[in-house]
């Protein structure tokens, strides 16, 4: 159940594929992925305000067997500040470390 006693963020990471050399190849395999696959979501909560950098960090270390299971390249990420308000429904978190708290939301 969320706190109002936490700051919540989104963070969304994407999977940038690009290579030299390579784009006829990464153009065919990005037709073949599904627009899910290209992108994973994760709320990261903390009793505190963190930097943008540590919430992304944490979310990849939390999702990192799935992008390796997908085959992802190179990672982009971007982080929104999220009201209790607008939390979808959390469930069981995937990982807690220290003060962070982290559940994957697609």
């Amino acid at each position: 159940m969320p706190s109002e006693n936490h700051y919540y963020n989104l963070v969304t990471l994407n999977d940038q594929l690009f290579a030299a050399g390579f784009a006829g190849m990464r153009a065919s395999l990005l037709a073949r992925k599904s627009p899910a696959g290209l992108e994973i979501k994760v709320v990261v909560a903390s009793p505190s305000n963190v930097p943008e950098g540590k919430a992304i960090k944490f979310a990849k270390k939390v999702t990192k067997h799935l992008r390796v299971s997908r085959g992802w390249s190179f990672v982009s990420a971007s982080v929104q500040f999220m009201g209790i308000r607008e939390l979808p429904s959390l469930g069981t978190p995937q990982q807690t470390e220290g003060t962070l708290t982290a559940w994957i939301v697609n």
